[in-house]
This record gives structure tokens, C-alpha cells and sequence, in this order.
């Protein structure tokens, strides 16, 4: 089983999407067994109603997003659990291409995914130009990771306020062994 896991603060916006993606996946569309499950930080808006309405199963967590993230890895089912941000759109051959990497390759216990930044505003233009220079960085961030052992860490760690995900980068490598997929 696949747990996608996605974090929200009113994000009615971007949720349809995001949840879309993942359901029109080919991995979902082949039969493969997933769950959606959403932690939402208490939205006044409706983003938790259209979750629901989408079938993911949802859950209310704050204070921010690295606690969000444990909550949502601490209920899912998976063996594989993919973490996305609320605006966040997946590929259609994503969640298969990971699946078949974990399997193939025992060892691997994260991967990072290459993320693309769209909209039309120079910041993401700007913020797209810069990521295309590098790739399976600590700035591309972990994505994908065996339950067993993001848990076995700790998960992000709540008590910082930034740059939570290049920690937790830094110790699933040293969990690891430091490949650049762990």
C-alpha cells in the first residue's frame, strides 16, 4: 500500500488538484492500493469539506506543517508514504516509478522528486529557473520514504521553524549511509 500524505492550511485553492493528481495516477488507475490521507491545520475555509468529498480521509493537527507531517505518517497504513505539499501536482507515472524503486532496491529508504514550479509571477519563474540547475539536493527535499524508517528517525523534527526538511534529509542520509537516495 502507498499513503500519500498531504498537509494543508486553507488550501481549497490547490486541493483539487493536488488530490486529482494523485487518484488520475497510473499506479491508482493499474488498481494499485493507496490511501489519501489529509492533516489539515484547522482551515476557515472549505478545504477539509472538499478532501472529504474526494476520499481522502482527514484529520485536524497543528501547530505547522512538520507536526502535520508525523500525525499523517503515524495514521497511514503504507509501506511507502509520499509527503506533498497542498499545492502540489504529481506526474501521472510518479507514485508507480517510486513503488518500482522501492521494490527493486531493498535498501532505499527515501527519494527525493524533482519538482517543478509553475505559475505565471516572476517569484516562480525565478524559483523555477534556480531549480533547474540541480537536482536530488537537500533544496529538492525528500519525498517518498519507507514508513518503517522515517518513523525509525523520528520524522521532521517539531522543534525547529525552518529548514526542517534539510534536517531530516541530513539524518535519513546518516540513517542511511548517504546515497544520494537513501
Amino acid at each position: 500500500m502507498v499513503s500519500i500524505v498531504i498537509t494543508t492550511k486553507n488550501a481549497e485553492e490547490f486541493i483539487v488538484d493536488c488530490i486529482k493528481s494523485v487518484i488520475n495516477s497510473n499506479y491508482i488507475k493499474a488498481g494499485g492500493n493507496f490511501e489519501i490521507i489529509l492533516v489539515d491545520n484547522y482551515s476557515a475555509d472549505k478545504t477539509v469539506e472538499i478532501a472529504k468529498s474526494l476520499g481522502a480521509k482527514t484529520f485536524l493537527k497543528g501547530p505547522e506543517r512538520s507536526a502535520q507531517r508525523n500525525y499523517g505518517v503515524e495514521q497511514s497504513a503504507g509501506e511507502i508514504v509520499g509527503i506533498l505539499d497542498a499545492d502540489m501536482i504529481l506526474s501521472e507515472t510518479v507514485i508507480s516509478e517510486c513503488v518500482e524503486i522501492f521494490e527493486n532496491n531493498e535498501n532505499i529508504k527515501a527519494l527525493y522528486i524533482p519538482e517543478k514550479i509553475f505559475g505565471k509571477g516572476f517569484f516562480n519563474k525565478v524559483r523555477n529557473f534556480e531549480r533547474s540547475f540541480y537536482n536530488t539536493t537537500v533544496i529538492d527535499g525528500l519525498r517518498f520514504f519507507r514508513r518503517e524508517d522515517f518513523l525509525k528517525i523520528g520524522g521532521f523534527d517539531t522543534s525547529l521553524y525552518a529548514a526542517e526538511d534539510w534536517d531530516l534529509d541530513r539524518r535519513m542520509k546518516t540513517a542511511g549511509g548517504g546515497d544520494s537516495n537513501y
